[in-house]
């Protein structure tokens, strides 16, 4: 970081501090360029076809909205849609938006991701951050409402839901009524929250660089997430793309947001996705320094991915219909594929490979069966492909499970001699976590399945540890539920899935030996509703008839939890809602007395 940056940025940060000291001490005193109550004379920048546009171009508008954008921090994707249709709703009332993108990396980028997001509004190039410096742009998206004098009136977020799609305050809206109303704007200043601006060339060299350091250890823990057309929000594949968000890259691994690994302690688990402390430090190191790339001829390959069957081709594939994900609408929807197996006969399957057709916008997906005939009658009641649903519940008590994906994760053939049964007329329900991208996407995600070549002699079995009966206070930010299951014969316990909702806190799983004895199986110190799965235990824990499992659970129902749905909280009870909660968690094990080949000898 250069010395003036550094002095830049520190002004910038102190600007709201300062501008209220100087109003306190001198009355009528001029605010700081970018603070409200400052003008902004006119400037002329290039839009993404080379044309130039002054900002005196919309002279006619009773005022402007300048949002400072990027084309890859993934929070600028998210409020797009939020800003198109400000951009629509406000535009009768001759109200202008105008992106500015500042970010050196992405100029090349700007016309075809404004073609691709499908954004409503011009988008200027100021490459060398002309206009940003002079407002004290640090951070993007920042929007600077101008009036019909180009007096900044607010500057902040658009509104207080950085993920997008639920926000309690729409910041940006209010300031504009009160700006078209005549009215001092209630609140004009916020907190921006996003990416860094990229201004500067990092060094060639230093300490630690990207292709001798770095480029290691995002290929072994970043890019199977982190490529073109997956899931994660942008790429990091080069040194130009990582280089980029090398401070967001810094943030996320130290506070230990990425990799996604929500079990925080436990026995170990196989696919941990956590990063070593010396692997943290080094990138941590290697954003301080400004990310220094260093020589080309040190950088490794990047890894290869198959795009199609890990395992090889499938004995039965089952495939989804078509399912198109509108560009509009709450980020995360679960929809339910009910598919038909045809089976003439019960088939024991050792394996399984979920592959979304689509896997830029698929979070997660979870395939359950059914026999029951609910699924169907969920499936008839709604008049889109598939059905609808909340959460991870899909609506009917599950029959078996035909495994997950998830990013990162690879398929795994169960133990010799453990199948998963799948009965005949049974059917297979493929739920699927949508992520929506901001643009409208296609999806056919696939299963296969793959039956077992040598005789089953243990089927895997599913234990639910359940309390329904809890009512959760408000005010509350610690209540703490508990729900036991008790093994009535030996068992060896091979995966583990807690389940809480949008008021967890934290969740734990114990095994409880007959002596009392205490084996902690997992714990996960911060629950996220968006990152739950199941863990598979690198070692199968053996438990003796009449050990228990326990499985406590806690719920922050304050005002003081972001992603509590009711303001003011309200009682909360068991319910299939996403708003209600769940106790709940799976144990997926054998009886080990089990021996299916010896039923079949005695049959013949």
């Amino acid at each position: 970081m250069t010395r003036r940056h550094a002095l830049k940025t520190a002004f910038v940060a102190a600007l709201p501090a300062v501008f209220l000291a100087v109003l306190a001490l001198r009355p009528g005193a001029q605010p700081p360029p970018g603070a409200p109550g400052a003008q902004v004379g006119d400037f002329t920048l290039k839009d993404a076809a080379g044309t130039p546009r002054a900002l005196s171009s919309w002279a006619e508008s009773r005022a402007v909205v300048l949002v400072f954008t990027s084309t890859q921090c993934p929070i600028c994707n998210r409020m797009v849609q939020e800003l198109n249709a400000i951009a629509a709703d406000f535009a009768a009332r001759k109200v202008a938006v105008v992106g500015i993108n500042p970010n050196r990396n992405e100029q090349d980028e700007i016309r075809g991701h404004a073609a691709e997001r499908g954004l409503a509004f011009p988008v200027l190039c100021d490459p060398d951050q002309a206009v940003a410096d002079r407002l004290g742009i640090e951070t993007v998206p920042t929007v600077v409402v101008l009036d019909a004098t180009r007096t900044i009136r607010y500057r902040g977020r658009v509104d207080d839901d950085p993920m997008g799609g639920r926000p309690s305050r729409r910041d940006l809206r209010l300031a504009l009524e009160d700006v078209l109303a005549g009215r001092e704007v209630a609140t004009p200043t916020t907190e921006p929250r996003g990416c860094a601006v990229r201004r500067t060339e990092p060094p060639a060299t230093g300490e630690v660089t990207w292709t001798r350091d770095v480029a290691p250890i995002v290929h072994r823990h970043c890019v199977s997430c982190h490529r073109q057309g997956q899931i994660a929000p942008m790429p990091l594949t080069d040194f130009e793309h990582a280089g980029a968000f090398a401070r967001e890259i810094r943030s996320a691994v130290s506070e230990r947001r990425m990799p996604p690994w929500k079990a925080s302690a436990g026995v170990p688990m196989k696919d941990d996705r956590r990063m070593t402390e010396e692997e943290i430090a080094t990138l941590v190191r290697w954003a301080d320094l400004d990310a220094p790339r260093g020589d080309p001829k040190d950088e490794p390959p990047l890894p290869e991915f198959r795009d199609e069957w890990t395992l090889g081709t499938p004995d039965l594939i089952l495939e989804a219909p078509e399912f198109e994900l509108s560009a509009q609408g709450p980020t995360d929807e679960y929809r339910h594929f009910v598919i038909p197996t045809d089976l003439p006969e019960d088939v024991w399957v050792s394996a399984t490979d979920i592959r979304p057709g689509n896997a830029r916008v698929v979070h997660h997906v979870l395939a359950y069966i059914d026999t029951s005939g609910t699924a169907e009658k969920l499936d008839a009641k709604d008049p889109g492909v598939g059905y609808s649903g909340e959460g991870t519940w899909p609506g009917f008590l599950p029959s078996g499970e035909m495994g997950g994906w998830a990013p990162g994760e690879t398929p795994r053939s169960l133990p010799d001699g453990i199948g998963r049964r799948l009965r005949k007329g049974a059917r297979v329900v493929l739920q699927v976590h949508y992520n929506r991208s901001g643009t409208a996407q296609t999806d056919r995600t696939r299963l296969g399945l793959y039956f077992s070549k040598t005789p089953v002699r243990q089927q895997i079995r599913w234990a639910e540890i359940v309390n329904w009966q809890f009512e959760l206070p408000p005010g509350d930010a610690a209540h703490a539920v508990t729900a036991r299951w008790k093994c009535d014969t030996n068992v060896t316990i091979y995966v583990v899935s807690p389940h809480q909702h949008l008021l967890g806190k934290s969740v734990k799983t114990e095994a409880i030996l007959p002596d009392g004895t205490r084996t902690l199986l997992i714990e996960i110190a911060d629950w996220d509703f968006k990152w739950q799965g199941a863990y598979v235990l690198q070692t199968p824990l053996k438990l003796p008839k009449g050990s228990i499992i326990e499985h406590t659970a806690v719920y922050d129902n304050s005002e003081a939890n972001p992603r509590n749905p009711n303001r003011p909280p309200r009682p909360v009870r068991w319910g299939e809602k996403t708003t209600d909660e769940m106790c709940l968690g799976y144990v997926g094990y054998v009886e080990d007395r089990e021996d299916l080949t010896r039923k079949k000898k005695k049959e013949k």
